[in-house]
């Protein structure tokens, strides 16, 4: 048992004042030894008992450092329960990790300090032991034989549970059932209770004095934001309507604007066109199991130029899909726009976007962005590298040339004039007289029947004499010769 007098290093700032917050009772009445023990700090071995919720964690370090049960805690340590206490939330049973190199980087400590303000919680009995931490490589163990280098290093952190000695409980009046980790709360006592109202009205003594006590002045002018309600004039009088101006029914209602998004297609036509879409779906094998909605509305195109189920099924049918595609209706949109652009499927115009052309230039015309930027290169390479920049400059103007000659629109070619006497028609070069001339010098001109009869004689001789050539008689052996 300690006195509080005896702790002088605790800044009465960072320690409460526990006669501020409840009128606790004395502390020499509740005796505490600090456990030193390393085998009481852990959880199954501790007197304290589990602490599920930070601020009854805040609560108990609190009371435990300013009643100056331990001679060297003090703000540190509260800092260092702040952190705890954060991490807490982390799990539903109260445990916290806790690395000595990030929280030494959280608070501008170093790591000794806090493995000291650590320990002076455990001697306190706040915090208890749930698991060791260790540097042996746990995906070693993991892995067994095979594990490589490649699998990397991974120690075991160190494990906290929040716990609250009994010491704190019987200061609080708290009722307590059970001992040590395992021990829970039932109920509070007369004293606990009365602490338990001074602390709420504590509370709420504190959260009236932040609020503002000045009254708002609202007797100034409202601000531009603000719009001063008027009186509704829409009372009619005689049957006439008095809530507009007579210059604003007298004109022309403007059209409505269609709102963003719509397509201008009613229920109806959306129906009958998803219907057409259901016959176009069994009759087409890679668009069944697909939705009717999505499929009817890349179809659309197709609806709007007047085309029935079955010319839609029969166009589908010369896609030639070799497999049923991931989305039907967007493979659908797609190869309709594409087959448009191409000149492969013919729609009235508007229906399906074209695709942009990107306009042809030289990057060094003055008509891009990059323009003045590239002509200013171009002049610096003139100026650096003479004969290539002149080689670049013909070049480019040679481009321009082709281009020029590529946009002008095409010529169309006229047949030439005739200066033989008589020709007829233009394009031929002999007269009548000596057409007839030459059909009477020159041989009869055959048809096609007696073309082919003369080539199958033709064939049937070339036959008949490779045959005649290729026969051969067996004649039989001559006797032998008397002797």
């Amino acid at each position: 048992m300690h006195d509080l007098l005896v702790c002088r290093h605790i800044n009465p700032a960072a320690c409460p004042d526990m006669s501020k917050t409840a009128p606790v009772a004395d502390t020499s009445r509740h005796a505490f030894d600090l456990v030193c023990d390393t085998d009481a700090q852990e959880i199954s071995s501790t007197a304290s008992r589990r602490l599920r919720r930070a601020s009854e964690f805040l609560a108990a370090v609190q009371f435990m450092v300013g009643a100056g049960f331990h001679p060297k805690a003090g703000r540190t340590t509260l800092q260092l329960a702040e952190v705890f206490a954060e991490r807490m939330a982390r799990s539903s049973d109260g445990h916290f990790p806790f690395s000595a190199e990030a929280t030494a980087r959280q608070l501008g400590l170093k790591r000794r300090a806090v493995f000291n303000h650590a320990r002076y919680l455990r001697e306190l009995g706040l915090i208890a032991y749930v698991e060791h931490g260790s540097k042996r490589n746990v995906l070693r163990t993991r892995y067994g034989a095979a594990w490589t280098s490649e699998h990397g290093y991974r120690g075991t952190a160190t494990l906290f549970a929040a716990v609250a000695p009994r010491v704190w409980d019987d200061a609080m009046g708290h009722r307590i059932e059970g001992q040590g980790y395992a021990g829970r709360q039932v109920g509070v006592t007369d004293a606990g209770r009365e602490l338990a109202v001074a602390a709420a009205v504590e509370r709420h003594r504190v959260r009236q004095g932040h609020q503002p006590t000045e009254l708002v002045d609202n007797s100034g002018l409202c601000t531009p934001s603000v719009v001063v309600p008027q009186p509704r004039t829409s009372g009619s009088v005689d049957g006439e309507l008095k809530d507009r101006t007579r210059e604003r029914a007298c004109q022309e209602k403007s059209p409505k604007n269609r709102a963003k998004g719509a397509t201008g297609w009613s229920a109806a036509r959306s129906a009958a066109a998803m219907q057409e879409a259901r016959w176009v779906q069994l009759h087409t094998w890679w668009t069944q199991g697909s939705c009717v909605r999505q499929l009817a509305y890349a179809l659309r195109p197709f609806f709007e130029a007047g085309w029935t189920w079955e010319e839609i099924g029969r166009e589908l049918a010369r896609w030639t899909v070799p497999l049923r595609p991931r989305h039907v209706a967007s493979y659908v949109a797609s190869e309709i726009r594409r087959r448009v652009n191409t000149g492969a499927l013919f729609l009235p115009d508007g229906l399906v976007a074209p695709y942009r052309q990107p306009e042809t230039s030289t990057w060094d015309d003055g008509q891009t962005p990059h323009g003045s930027r590239y002509a200013a290169m171009q002049a610096w390479k003139a100026r650096t590298f003479r004969p290539a920049a002149a080689r670049a400059t013909a070049a480019f103007e040679e481009i321009r040339r082709v281009l020029a000659r590529h946009a002008e629109p095409r010529r169309t070619r006229t047949a030439p004039e005739c200066h033989v006497p008589g020709a007829h028609p233009e394009n031929v070069r002999l007269t009548r007289a000596e057409i007839d001339a030459l059909l009477e010098h020159s041989h009869p001109v055959v048809a096609c029947e007696t073309l082919w009869a003369q080539a199958e004689e033709a064939a049937e001789y070339r036959i008949e004499a490779q045959s005649r050539l290729s026969t051969w008689e067996h004649l039989p052996p001559a006797p032998p010769e008397p002797h």
